[in-house]
């Protein structure tokens, strides 16, 4: 039985079941795509090695509380972000004074007159520049941007992984993808002006 080609609910249930090797796909499966999540709320790698080790430990030893017909990865990424935070709470390392809470529940009447394509993210020319303009954003704006673009995640997932209203998740993505715009619109503008003769 080729045990890789079962779905990641399959894997769950197999796991409950006393298969190690199933949840040992599972791990491999998502660890690259937890740790780079991680990483948008724990920058230095020891921490977030540290957070998504946990996260993992905690998803198998909690492994039969995830219910039947749920997604796996909305259950994992909750996990992490939620070990994430009281990692940072543990460590004193962070101001959550960053973190914008406010809820903008006309979100879905926002419109985008300049939508940043998808395929920025995955023109290699701009990775440098991306990777900083996220930098200028808060943690929960650049986990939205993770999800939704790298592990390609609805919004209703992405907010029930951030335990927020789905028009606040849009709001946040609106609001995150026009600073990123402004911040890479304005670098390539002063590259410009720094190469005018």
């Amino acid at each position: 039985m080729e045990i890789i080609r079962h779905t990641d609910e399959e894997l769950v249930e197999m796991t409950k079941d006393g298969d190690d090797e199933a949840f040992g796909i599972l791990t491999r499966r998502h660890i690259d795509h937890i740790y780079n999540f991680v990483r948008q709320y724990a920058p230095q790698r020891e921490d977030a090695d540290d957070i998504t080790q946990e996260s993992f430990m905690k998803a198998w030893k909690h492994i039969r509380s995830f219910k039947k017909g749920k997604k796996f990865t909305t259950w994992l990424f909750t996990i992490a972000r939620n070990s994430a935070l009281d990692h940072i709470k543990k460590r004193k390392a962070f101001s959550f004074s960053q973190m914008d809470t406010e809820e903008m529940v006309f979100a879905d009447t926002l419109k985008d007159e300049e939508p940043l394509p998808t395929a920025i993210f995955e023109r290699k020319e701009l990775a440098k520049e991306l990777a900083e303009a996220m930098e200028d954003i808060s943690p929960d704006w650049r986990a939205v941007l993770i999800m939704r673009y790298t592990d390609d995640m609805t919004f209703e997932e992405i907010a029930t992984v951030l335990s927020r209203p789905m028009n606040t998740v849009k709001s946040w993505h609106h609001r995150a993808m026009n600073k990123i715009k402004e911040t890479l619109i304005s670098r390539s503008k002063d590259g410009s002006a720094a190469s005018a003769p």
